[in-house]
Order: structure tokens, then sequence, then C-alpha cells
């Protein structure tokens, strides 16, 4: 018996550790670095919060050694330019653990809305100080430039990066917070579905523990409209204005915050009217195709993120979700 035990303690901790270095290796491989958070999530969701744990603190371990490994290559010893590598990890698996903690009667979605905020006010002034250091830029255009020379990607593309980086540190200084929000929601709603579905196919759940996760019963409390109104009316006179610096990215951040919230409620209504006429794999095989637009126009994106707010704010007035007709 004791043995049965030790072996199955034993194969949850390779297990964790293998989780751990998936998610570590996701964060330094770049191209996948958005989606280190689904394997911790999947052990919290799946396996309990011990195991959870275990996954955060081997993923946080692979990500400081690759970071040593990283400044070693590059012979920089930059003590701002460490903790640009790995602060940020560190902070969104600290974040993930907060959101899987038994928090008073604090739901998932509160703690999500608690941990992005904290996380932005922190990373605030920080990363304000880090993207204005040039030094920071030149550091992040030389790394990518050899991770793709060394991949045979393209040896001599440090000037296009360079812009690149440019303009993406533009972006991220305007929309860090929502983009903190996104990365904590969609790497907790998506790591749980799909360790609800695992649990449902072993036999060890039923189908009703994927309902408290479905997109249609999405809803953002009645409480938001006013002050999402604001946000965005803020944001409108910062521009108008001519307002810089923190302040503009300020009302950046707070204004595409807001949308966020409501974008995922219009995702909501899109997911309900789907399964209402019937059309739930359109709706899957256009959601893919609709984000590759996103990304590959920036016409198209800025619609997307656009009309998915509006769908989401306008539920206040239209009840879409109780419509019922001939389509039905």
């Amino acid at each position: 018996m004791n043995g049965r035990v030790r072996s199955a303690s034993t194969r949850e901790a390779l297990l964790d550790a293998s989780t751990g270095l998936l998610s570590g290796f996701l964060y330094l491989s770049y191209v996948l670095s958005f989606a280190f958070l689904l394997p911790v999530q999947h052990a919290f969701a799946g396996r309990g919060r011990r195991s959870g744990l275990a996954a955060a603190a081997w993923s946080l371990l692979v990500i400081i050694a690759g970071q040593a490994v990283r400044m070693f290559e590059l012979r920089t010893g930059d003590i701002l330019i460490a903790l640009a590598g790995i602060l940020p990890p560190a902070a969104l698996i600290a974040a993930l653990a907060f959101i899987n903690l038994k928090v008073g009667k604090l739901s998932s979605g509160a703690k999500i809305l608690i941990a992005a905020a904290a996380l932005s006010i922190i990373a605030a002034p920080l990363l304000m100080r880090v993207t204005a250091d040039e030094g920071f830029s030149a550091f992040l255009t030389e790394s990518i430039g050899s991770t793709m020379s060394a991949s045979g990607l393209g040896a001599d593309s440090n000037a296009y990066i360079g812009e690149a980086v440019k303009s993406a540190i533009t972006v991220l200084q305007s929309a860090f917070a929502p983009l903190l929000l996104a990365t904590l929601a969609a790497s907790w709603w998506l790591g749980s579905v799909q360790a609800a579905r695992r649990a449902i196919r072993g036999g060890t759940a039923d189908a009703s523990l994927l309902e408290s996760l479905r997109l249609d019963t999405v809803r953002v409390p009645n409480v938001a409209l006013w002050p999402t109104l604001l946000c965005w009316a803020g944001l409108f006179a910062a521009l108008a204005t001519g307002q810089t610096g923190l302040l503009r990215a300020a009302a950046w951040n707070l204004a595409l915050c807001a949308a966020s919230l409501y974008a995922v409620q219009g995702l909501g209504v899109l997911s309900h009217l789907s399964r209402q006429f019937n059309a739930t794999r359109i709706l899957r095989l256009a959601a893919p195709l609709a984000v590759m637009t996103a990304l590959l126009s920036a016409t198209a994106g800025a619609v997307i993120l656009i009309a998915l707010p509006l769908v989401g704010i306008t539920e206040v007035w239209f009840p879409y979700r109780t419509i019922k007709g001939a389509l039905k």
C-alpha cells in the first residue's frame, strides 16, 4: 500500500516537473511565450493547488536559468535587463496562483480583475522606465536578431527588427494593462477548459463541470457601465488635449481594459446566438479566421476590436440573448 502511494506521489511529482518545464520552455521560445501559463493552469485545475504551485515553481526556475544563459551569451550583466526578463513571468505566475487560491467569497472573475489591476499598478512605473531606455531596445533587437540568425530566418534584418521593436514598445505602453488582463483571463479559462474536458474523458467528472466555463454565460455586471463610459471619455479628453507620457498611457490602458470586458461579453452574445440558432460549427470556423484577419490587417483588426465591445455594451439596452424567431 505504501509502495503504491509513493509511486503515485512520484508520478505526480514528475508530472508537475514536466508541466513546469514545458511552461518555462514556452516562455523562452518567444514565439509561443503567450501560452506559457496554460500548462500551469492545467495543473491547478486538473490536479489541485499543490500540483499547480509545484509546476509554477519549476516554470520559474527554467525561466531564470534560460534568462541567465541568454545574458551570458550576450555578455551583459545589466541588472535592469535581468529584471525585465525575469520579473514579468514571475509576476504572471504569482497572479495565476492567486487566482487559483481560495480568497474569501471572491469569484474567479473578480480575482482575475484584482490580479490584473495589481500587476498593472506595480508594473507601470518600471515598464515606462524600461521601455524609455534605449539600451533595452537595443538589447531586444540584438537578442531577437541573434535568435533569428541562429534559426536561419535572417541574418541581416536588425534594422527591420529595430523598427518592429519600437512599434511594439509603443503598443506595450498603451495596452500593457489589457494585455495582462487578457493573458490571465485567457490562460485561466483555456487551461481550466482543457482540464475539465480531460477529466470528463477520463470519467472522473461529468459534463456539468464545463457549464460554468461556457462563454455564452458571461455577463459584465451592470455596475461597470458608467465607469466604462467614464474611461472612454477620459481617453477622448487625453487625445483631444494632446496629453503624453504616463497620463496618456493610463488613459489608453483604462479605456482598453474597460473595452476588453465588454468584448468578452460580446463573445458571450455571439456564442449564445450560435447555440440558439444551431450555428456553433460556423462560429468555430469563423473565430480563427477572424483572428487571422485581425493579425494580417490592421483595419480589420480595428473593426473587430470595436465591434465586439459595442455588441457587449449595447446588450445593456438590447436583450440579444432572448431573441427568438424563425431562425431558431
